[in-house]
């Protein structure tokens, strides 16, 4: 595989780690509101930020490693970064989808009341339902994550379970909520995501969209605080 430019890779390095350092200081920061034991809110948010931090990192981590590093020349280290790599994108996609059933309910903990009781109960049960289903795809290893060549059409299947809980976000924070920035936030990011995903395998640059993504997640951070 073609190594991208020197700069390039340190630039990249340089923005995962400021990501990761935001995110754990947001999350002490909920944290340190939540202290108390009464602030509900502030410890859901704690809880995602940190969940979302938390597992980016192990796909972060490896990346910043071999950017810094260069491309590995000997085979079993190549076959480590690929394992690496490939573990940390399996845990990723798992905590990111839980961060949206967790940003569901901060919402509804801060908001009280702007969704029917019983849209309410439904759409927490779909996403539950959904999160299952994508975890349980996720985890088939038909999804190849430890190969550089993983199937492009099990990156499709595992992703509609996703993409279903985007909408069922998008729509909540349009319809209910009124939060049109957060809602423009999270339809962007999964656009952004859903390319990587489709195009990353024949075009890898393509995989630079995943930082306006993370700045999507970044901004929606900030909205929380």
């Amino acid at each position: 595989m073609k190594e991208k430019p020197k700069g390039m890779r340190i630039g990249e390095s340089v923005f995962c780690i400021g990501y990761l350092l935001f995110a754990a200081i947001a999350g002490l920061i909920f944290l340190k509101r939540a202290s108390g034991g009464s602030d509900a809110y502030a410890a859901g948010c704690a809880a995602l930020v940190l969940l979302l931090g938390g597992g980016d990192a192990f796909h972060l981590i490896p990346r910043i490693h071999i950017n810094l590093r260069g491309n590995a020349k000997d085979a079993p280290t190549q076959k480590t970064d690929e394992f690496r790599l490939g573990l940390g994108n399996l845990i990723s996609s798992i905590t990111m989808t839980i961060f949206y059933i967790l940003l569901y309910r901060v919402l509804a903990i801060k908001e009280p009341g702007q969704i029917p009781e019983n849209v309410d109960r439904m759409f927490f049960v779909l996403l539950i339902i959904l999160t299952l289903i994508r975890i349980f795809l996720c985890l088939k290893p038909q999804n190849r994550w430890f190969r550089r060549d993983g199937d492009p059409r099990w990156g499709l299947i595992r992703n509609i379970p996703f993409v279903l809980i985007g909408l069922i976000t998008v729509f909540s924070l349009t319809v209910f909520y009124h939060h049109f920035d957060m809602a423009l936030l999270v339809t962007i990011s999964f656009i952004c995501y859903m390319a990587v995903v489709l195009l990353a395998g024949k075009k890898p640059m393509m995989g630079m969209l995943m930082i306006p993504k993370t700045i999507c997640y970044i901004w929606m951070i900030c909205l929380l605080l």
